[in-house]
């Protein structure tokens, strides 16, 4: 009887599942959010790169007055939406980098549960 009301007692208390949590839909959610966080790096390394770089190397510095008080012909022409777009791009995977040894704790989790389940429906049959 006692161990029908704490099924994962060997297991370490970090990565003890749950009773009642679904771990493949834990499992999968982190999964999104770690597929997002190397989305949005692959974006800002390979495809955002060049404008983020081409926006830095010419002219003035991006946080600097000289352009602002050029004029709006000048120097806001030459900022296009993608720049502006790349720049506000960067650095955007960090938010998302938090999942990544989450879906590794929700895969240890989800494999101590599988077990349980999979030993329940045994005893069942």
């Amino acid at each position: 009887m006692a161990s029908e009301s704490t099924p994962f007692a060997g297991v370490p208390w970090p990565i003890r599942p749950s009773p009642g949590i679904n771990y493949n839909f834990v499992s999968l959610m982190y999964l999104a959010g770690s597929a997002l966080a190397l989305l949005f790096l692959a974006l800002e390394t390979q495809v955002l790169a060049p404008l983020i770089v081409e926006s830095e190397v010419g002219g003035d510095a991006p946080g600097s007055n000289a352009s602002v008080g050029a004029g709006e012909g000048e120097g806001a022409a030459e900022e296009s939406p993608w720049k502006e777009f790349a720049k506000g791009m960067e650095g955007m995977h960090l938010i998302f980098l938090p999942f990544l040894p989450c879906l590794l704790w929700s895969l240890a989790v989800r494999h101590f549960w599988l077990r349980e389940v999979a030993s329940r429906e045994k005893k069942d049959n």
